[in-house]
């Protein structure tokens, strides 16, 4: 396998995963699932810290979280410490609710996605994906973005 398709293929599992987790959300820009998923990932958070972990530009951040709190899906506050910078979270309800997808089983969207493979063949593609997990993610910190991710 060159390095191109490891990258490809990646890439193809993270789309299965984000669909099946909800980032294809009406009306749910880009930008504001990006900011969602920093905040799941790092929790409450100055919008200057989202954009650079995102690699968004503060003011698509500012835009984003706009968006999100017109849904009631985040809320802000002016940080203690610095009355300057807005802090950002993500609401109890939308945590619980993005807790609750990200801990589905993908045995379904994978299911779907290898509607190629006979069932023997995609049980054995599914356990391998499992054991993959198991030697090269668990245990280890988690992180989405490369800029946060110390050697």
């Amino acid at each position: 396998m060159e390095m191109s398709d490891l990258y490809q293929l990646g890439r193809r599992l993270a789309e299965i995963a984000l669909d099946d987790m909800g980032s294809d959300a009406p009306d749910l820009a880009p930008g504001e699932f990006l900011v969602l998923q920093d905040l799941f990932l790092n929790g409450r958070s100055a919008v200057g810290d989202i954009a650079k972990r995102t690699g968004l530009a503060q003011s698509r951040v500012s835009t984003s979280v706009r968006a999100l709190v017109g849904r009631s899906w985040v809320t802000t506050a002016a940080d203690p410490s610095d009355g300057r910078k807005t802090l950002v979270d993500v609401t109890e309800r939308i945590r619980a609710a993005g807790q609750q997808r990200r801990a589905e089983r993908a045995d379904k969207a994978l299911t779907n996605a290898l509607a190629g493979a006979d069932d023997t063949e995609r049980a054995a593609l599914i356990a391998a994906l499992e054991r993959l997990h198991q030697l090269l993610v668990a245990g280890r910190t988690q992180r989405r973005f490369p800029d946060t991710v110390t050697p």
